[in-house]
């Protein structure tokens, strides 16, 4: 057997869209929240199990996520079974979510005080090993929600209080032994009924360096088509139940990232470092673009972490 517990804590500051007009030259003009308007902390807290069988394994976790505004608790349970002499793996599970939302300054804002939605996932993959370097997986998931699907800190932002998700991911992987490195292509087909449909291709070389140390040059495209009801210029003169978003994440865009990792292991401790470059435009697109978002996002991020096996 095998226990999990896992605890995050986090916190952030900054600023969101909170309306889109069409300035002087038509053209849409974003409206922020303020510079110093999004103050949150986020806490979470899971504990997960594991029985190992002569041939698979049974999994279940459960856990308990709570911010200012945001609370969740969420259980999962799946399982994997061997054959063919441990080639081949078939994996399955299940999740479940309840979401409570209470956004800040409701009152002053007009926005809903309380609200509730759930969230059910589940999903089925095989793994093939091909040879003694490579192997395949191949999966399929299903994701069902329903509530309070909308975004409660824009202005005008309805959504549907149903959204189904479908998504079939596919991995490969093939290990150099001349070389001493690796090479990771994933890719993900994604679509949902809101109208979304989204492409994700991305690739990583793992280049082993002497006994202790990894490097990690990776790439990544991602691609969707706008949502149903996406528009760029928010319309005040539509009913207020009239579905309709300028959230940039439900408009046609592409987006392009490279990132470099190196990882070094030191027996039961391993340190990560990440540097990466995030860059999003309505030109990378492969779905048409008829609305385009001014609120596309571009950013450098570094990232350090350590892990510790006992």
């Amino acid at each position: 057997m095998a226990l999990r517990i896992d605890a995050n804590y986090e916190s952030l500051s900054g600023a969101s869209p909170w309306f889109t007009l069409a300035g002087s030259d038509g053209k849409p003009v974003v409206s922020l929240s303020g510079a110093s308007g999004i103050r949150d902390r986020r806490s979470e807290i899971s504990v997960g199990a594991s029985y190992y069988l002569e041939n698979g394994s049974i999994s279940g976790n459960i856990g308990y996520s709570e911010e200012d505004d945001y609370r969740a608790v969420y259980a999962g349970l799946s399982g994997e079974r061997h054959f063919n002499n441990d080639n081949t793996t078939l994996s399955a599970g299940f999740s479940y979510s309840s979401d409570d939302i209470s956004p800040t300054d409701a009152k002053l804002f007009n926005r809903v005080t309380d609200e509730h939605k759930n969230s059910a996932s589940a999903y089925f993959s095989v793994n093939q090993l091909i040879n003694q370097v490579s192997s395949i997986q191949s999966g399929f998931s299903i994701t069902e929600q329903s509530g309070f699907l909308s975004d409660p800190y824009k202005l005008r932002d309805v959504r549907p209080e149903d959204k189904t998700q479908l998504a079939w991911t596919t991995s490969y992987r093939r290990f150099f032994t001349t070389a001493d490195d690796a090479l990771h292509i994933n890719y993900r087909l994604y679509h949902d009924d809101f109208g979304v449909s989204s492409h994700t291709l991305d690739t990583a070389w793992h280049q082993n360096i002497g006994g202790s140390y990894r490097l990690i040059p990776a790439v990544r495209y991602y691609s969707q088509s706008a949502a149903d009801f996406f528009t760029n210029i928010d319309d005040f003169t539509q009913p207020l139940t009239a579905p309709q978003s300028s959230d940039y994440r439900l408009s046609a865009f592409g987006a392009i990232s490279g990132s470099i990792s190196l990882v070094a292991d030191f027996g039961k401790w391993t340190a990560t470092l990440t540097a990466e470059r995030y860059v999003a435009r309505e030109k990378y697109s492969a779905y048409e673009v008829s609305q385009p978002s001014t609120a596309l996002v571009a950013y450098k991020r570094v990232s350090f972490g350590i892990d510790y096996s006992f």
